[in-house]
């Protein structure tokens, strides 16, 4: 079965969970979408409002990256009314997972603090972490600011574009056989 296939059986069952709040009737579910064969996975906490989503598209642009060439997803997959809890995250990390072990992919690029918390480590700063490189397993992580961090700082932008350079060298450096 392709990975494609894979993931569209895991978009349907996750469309079926009711193991949260955030899971309602005619409460949309955001899947991750992209290149399911691309090396780098942006994860963000929830779906991007049209303004981020829109902002994003640019900076990946100025990075380099084209977003058809880049697979995106986020920890909740139902789109959340409010800040989403502790809890809500935690129902929604298993599906995640299931998406990762599925795409495999060599870099991860944790967007926001939040992210970054629920994926590395719960107590982190992102003073502490962004812009740095973890290793866990075979995937090279890096959490960045989250592009609603920059709507909200323009100043962050150029931080924001930067740190995706330099993913942007890692993944180009695998593609040319490079190894992490």
């Amino acid at each position: 079965m392709t990975k494609s296939a894979r993931l569209s059986d895991l978009a349907t069952m996750a469309r079926a969970c009711t193991r949260c709040d955030l899971r309602t009737p005619g409460q949309r579910v955001v899947f991750g979408e992209g290149n399911v064969e691309s090396s780098v996975v942006f994860v963000g906490e929830a779906s991007f409002i049209r303004r981020t989503d829109e902002l994003f598209n640019q900076m990946l642009e100025e990075a380099g990256f084209l977003r058809e060439d880049v697979y995106i997803t986020n920890i909740l997959k139902c789109c959340p009314r409010s800040k989403p809890t502790l809890s809500q995250r935690a129902t929604c990390l298993p599906w995640l997972r299931k998406e990762y072990c599925i795409l495999r992919p060599s870099v991860m690029v944790l967007l926001g603090l939040v992210t970054a918390q629920d994926i590395l480590d719960k107590d982190i700063k992102m003073t502490q972490c962004r812009g740095k490189w973890f290793k866990r397993g075979n995937t090279m992580m890096m959490p960045v600011y989250h592009p609603g961090a920059v709507v909200h700082n323009p100043l962050r932008r150029e931080i924001f574009v930067d740190d995706l350079r330099c993913v942007k060298l890692v993944c180009d450096g695998l593609s040319a056989g490079i190894p992490l």
